[in-house]
């Protein structure tokens, strides 16, 4: 159709007035950002590898759904403490339940059985009931968001498989799954636009506040055991050259409890503005972004990295601090450190000029334009976590940073 620029069905009433709208967009933006939360607060605690990649991504990709449903939301008459606001608290309790998922299994379905395909379903509908020129803006933003919901749900539908036929957990995710139906139902759907029950849920896992791990976990029956240690690969080459290259790749897949760390400060950190959940959702992302680096390094020369001890300090040893601290150690002390000439830049040309791999060269040069991002993030936002200016937070981190080195050096002599 030429007319209307091929929007169709111009003359029919939409069921969405602005004010109605605006209620089902903010229950879309309660969820979305609690995803966020949710995968940050269980990512150092799943054992699979490839569950923790999806964790990453999907997490970012759940901000940016947020941060565009936030934006649609200041453009129906809503207020930004409207927008802050919970919409529901059924749909609260669900929320907090689903983040006491025990293990992998129970994760896997709360999130790609349960949640996300109930948010395709409401979208779907939404889009083809609203009124379609006036509300263009909300069609083209669930469409987008769609886009990457039903790649999430096909992965973790696949990821199910894998876990199920693993058949390594006790039984209790069917009870799992069915609870958090249940709250959906009784929230009225996603959208709340179902029929509610008088009788509000009870809680179930959720009387208890859920809690970190003090120490991130690696699937025992893939892994090598978590180390505070460097390690670097099998049978490293006598060529000094090569062995550098191949540390370096170990070095950037090691790099996902930068992630978890990050992790931990996301979800333990209360009352910061959107905005710093939404950039450290990015910085979350780039890292595990850089393990992949390395596993891609790794796998492509055939070595097996999956088997040998798995390096975990950033997460382990920072576990105890306070957000703040953790997050100026490693926004203020390890990446914008890193941006001497010795730093990632010498990386970089190392791989490029002495290595000459170009896979790794161009691994390193794009970790090293994220490490400028990570730092400015650290600029931003370490001075208002930690209640100071940003001289003073860098004399924290170089406190934090002597600390680490201690830890990580005392456990090497005890490896030895």
């Amino acid at each position: 159709m030429v007319k209307y620029a091929g929007i169709q069905n111009p003359y029919s009433v939409g069921e969405y007035s602005v004010e109605k709208n605006a209620k089902v967009i903010q229950r879309y933006r309660f969820i979305h950002e609690n995803l966020v939360y949710i995968a940050a607060g269980q990512l150092p605690s799943r054992e699979d590898w490839d569950l923790k990649v999806a964790l990453g991504k999907h997490l970012y990709e759940d901000a940016e759904a947020t941060d565009k449903l936030r934006r649609r939301l200041s453009q129906l008459r809503t207020s930004t403490q409207f927008v802050n606001r919970d919409p529901d608290p059924t749909l609260s309790l669900l929320m907090e339940e689903l983040i006491h998922a025990k293990n992998d299994l129970e994760l896997t379905i709360g999130i790609y059985e349960v949640i996300k395909p109930a948010l395709i379903q409401t979208y779907k509908k939404h889009i083809a009931k609203t009124q379609q020129i006036v509300d263009q803006p909300t069609i083209r933003l669930l469409r987008s968001i769609l886009i990457d919901l039903e790649e999430q749900v096909e992965w973790g539908q696949e990821m199910l498989q894998v876990i199920q036929h693993m058949n390594i957990y006790p039984e209790g995710a069917d009870e799992f799954k069915a609870k958090l139906q249940e709250f959906l139902v009784a929230a009225g759907g996603i959208d709340g636009l179902q029929e509610k029950s008088s009788s509000l849920p009870h809680r179930w896992r959720s009387q208890k506040p859920y809690e970190l791990p003090i120490k991130s976990v690696r699937d025992p029956r893939k892994m090598g055991p978590t180390t505070l240690s460097r390690t670097c690969v099998p049978n490293p080459p006598e060529n000094k050259i090569q062995a550098e290259l191949l540390f370096k790749m170990r070095v950037r897949q090691e790099e996902m409890t930068a992630a978890e760390l990050i992790a931990g400060v996301m979800f333990s950190q209360k009352n910061m503005p959107w905005e710093f959940y939404y950039d450290l959702a990015r910085h979350l992302w780039d890292e595990v972004r850089h393990a992949l680096f390395g596993q891609a390094a790794l796998e492509a020369e055939d070595i097996d990295w999956m088997s040998q001890p798995q390096y975990t300090s950033d997460y382990d040893i920072n576990a105890h601090k306070l957000p703040g601290t953790q997050y100026a150690w490693l926004s203020i002390g390890i990446e914008e450190g890193a941006m001497t000439r010795t730093g990632k830049r010498a990386e970089y040309e190392f791989c490029r000029d002495v290595a000459k791999h170009p896979l790794m060269a161009q691994f390193q040069d794009y970790d090293w334009a994220d490490e400028v991002v990570h730092a400015n993030f650290g600029r931003k936002w370490t001075p208002d976590l930690i209640g100071e200016d940003i001289e003073f937070v860098r004399e924290v981190a170089k406190k934090e940073l002597d600390y680490f080195w201690d830890k990580v050096n005392a456990a090497s002599i005890s490896k030895k």
